[in-house]
This record gives structure tokens, sequence and C-alpha cells, in this order.
């Protein structure tokens, strides 16, 4: 994989908990930060179909209270008359990105049992 080197500044004691990750388990400080880096990005869009990206991304764009309410089905979602799949896994889909998008924002993801 090509990589590109770039320069941050982070706290110490970011630095020092990564650090003390990476000598625990044997990997580099650069793997470290690369695994922090990834499992830290914001929701991918890669397997969903291009035609639904502009419509999820403009999840990104709205409050926290908002997307708990898309999440917990109290606002309305209809799919896109151009919708590739049925309109409930369309519905699914964008329920699940904004979860992804509360979850990459700090939000814990409650117990399974509490969400359906």
């Amino acid at each position: 994989m090509k990589s590109k080197m770039v320069t941050i500044s982070v706290p110490f004691s970011i630095y020092d908990q990564l650090a003390q990750i990476a000598d625990i388990s044997g990997l580099s400080i650069d793997e470290v930060f690369e695994r922090t880096l990834k499992n830290g990005m914001p929701p991918s869009l890669k397997k969903v179909p291009k035609a639904y990206h502009q419509k999820l991304l403009i999840l990104n764009c709205i409050g926290d209270n908002e997307l708990w309410d898309v999440v917990s089905g109290q606002s309305e979602i209809e799919a896109p008359p151009e919708a590739e799949i049925n309109p409930e896994d369309y519905v699914t889909l964008y329920r699940a990105y904004a979860f992804s998008l509360l979850q990459w924002r700090g939000h814990p993801v409650p117990p399974h049992e509490m969400m359906f």
C-alpha cells in the first residue's frame, strides 16, 4: 500500500498512551497510529451504491438530536424514486449511516436489546 508522510502534533498524553500500546503489543508506533486513524475515521460509503452517497452525506450536516430521531425511527425516511434497492433496505441503510455518524461523533453504542 502506498503511503504519505505527514507530520502532526499530538498532546504528550495521547502519544504516551499510544506508545504504551505499541510497546505492549509489539507493534510499531506507526502501526498503532495507523490503526487509531483508521478506526477513528468517519463512516465510509465504499460499499454503498454511488447513487445514494449524496443523500447519506447530507446527514453529516444535521445535529445529533436529529440523527437520534433518524436512528429511532421518529424521522420520516423515503427512498429516492431512483432507488436501486427496495425501500425497506434504503431506510435501514439511511438509519445505519445516521447511527454510525453518532458513533463517530463519540456517542456510546447502546446494547443491542435497547436498540430494537
